[in-house]
């Protein structure tokens, strides 16, 4: 047995579980090193705590929407490529009810899935034998969230969200330089859904000089993704030719609504300190217990994920009078996850820092926000693959009020 490898990749490691978590709450909470557990606005909607919409004006309505674009290169110790991929980052909306409750709703990405390896080895007697392995799809998330103020200075709150998607797996053998063999497919579909639920809690207390101290914690229980699983194998001729591919004969087939994928167990902790329109600095500690994480009934043993964040905002004048760049406000953070990927007994790790402004528009509270992150994810090291990325992202914030009584003379 002779081999070779040629290998082409994309995005190699959403092969695994439900692909690459999304991750990112706001446009605000990426320029800040991805810190969200103890944050909250009255210009952003934060879905990563739901207590944190109790920060609204009591006659504003907030809109929150961005996209986002991704660039990185892979490598290994032999091969470099480039990938690139854009999608919307968020839509949310978030508005009062009554004075002790806020709600808001919206949508967002929650996993990507999107690779195609292939490993080419020259077989003695059959010649050059080709494996691919390649996915596509991902999950949404939509999600209704409510905060309520239940004592001074306490707020507490909760999402409701329907998580929902397609994922497509599927392995291929293919001979290129044989029409004596046929070629092989597999394929795995999973269309799931379900609603789910999470929740968080903000203490805020107000200190000298319009400063502020807030403590966050948020809590997501295991929870179950339920639908549609299919899965096939089959043999096939494919015409290089003509791009025909015919099938032969179907090996296996099964389907049914039993497909089943569990979500972990997740816990947050963190603060943010500040002072009213001016600065604050925010860190958040959160882990996932990805170890009871089950996809279609395989369990892919992976490990407990840890993430630590920091960041914060300064903007040079407290008020919205004087120069432009007074106004602006300038925000920086970085972020250090170790991730739930364990592969030839190395521990992938993902680090960025990130950098970000707010824009003021002319005669409003409405800000166009602008965030980069520059990150590295995995290693080069016992052959695996490493990802250097920029991420960008481009947003607006509008908040407006819709509430007030208006008088006339």
């Amino acid at each position: 047995l002779n081999t070779t490898a040629q290998v082409k990749i994309s995005s190699p490691y959403s092969i695994f579980g439900i692909g690459n978590l999304y991750g990112v709450s706001s446009q605000m909470n990426m320029a800040i090193g991805g810190a969200a557990t103890a944050f909250s606005s009255p210009y952003f909607i934060n879905p990563a705590n739901p207590a944190s919409y109790m920060a609204f004006d009591t006659n504003s309505f907030v809109f929150d929407g961005a996209f986002n674009l991704r660039s990185g290169t892979l490598k290994t110790t032999t091969e470099t490529q480039k990938t690139r991929f854009g999608t919307l980052s968020n839509l949310y909306f978030g508005f009062p009810v009554t004075k002790w409750w806020r709600t808001s709703l919206g949508i967002m990405p929650f996993s990507q899935v999107g690779f195609e390896m292939q490993n080419t080895q020259v077989i003695e007697n059959v010649g050059n034998t080709v494996f691919t392995y390649s996915g596509n799809g991902g999950l949404n998330k939509a999600y209704y969230g409510n905060a309520f103020s239940i004592v001074k200075n306490l707020s507490v709150g909760v999402n409701m969200s329907y998580i929902f998607g397609n994922i497509v797996k599927q392995r291929a053998v293919t001979f290129p330089d044989s029409g004596a063999f046929y070629n092989s497919m597999a394929r795995t579909t999973a269309r799931l859904n379900k609603l789910n639920f999470d929740f968080g809690l903000i203490y805020r207390k107000n200190l000298k000089e319009g400063k502020f101290l807030q403590i966050g914690l948020t809590f997501t229980p295991k929870q179950t993704l339920v639908g549609y699983a299919e899965g096939i194998t089959y043999s096939y001729y494919y015409d290089y030719s003509s791009n025909v591919e015919t099938i032969k004969d179907t090996v296996t087939y099964s389907a049914g609504d039993d497909g089943e994928v569990i979500l972990p167990t997740a816990l947050g902790a963190g603060f943010m300190l500040g002072s009213t329109n001016r600065w604050f600095v925010t860190a958040d500690v959160n882990w996932q217990k990805w170890s009871e994480f089950s996809y279609l009934g395989n369990n892919p043993n992976l490990e407990n994920n840890l993430r630590l964040s920091l960041g914060g905002q300064f903007r040079p004048s407290p008020v919205d009078i004087g120069k432009y760049y007074e106004r602006i406000n300038y925000r920086a953070g970085f972020r250090f996850e170790q991730s739930y990927l364990e592969i030839a007994d190395t521990r992938l790790n993902d680090f960025g820092i990130s950098f970000g402004v707010g824009l003021p528009m002319k005669k409003s509270r409405s800000t166009i926000n602008l965030a980069i992150e520059l990150g590295t994810q995995g290693t080069t090291e016992n052959e695996l693959i490493k990802e250097n990325y920029v991420r960008f992202t481009l947003g607006t914030s509008l908040q407006e009020r819709w509430f007030l009584k208006r008088r006339y003379n």
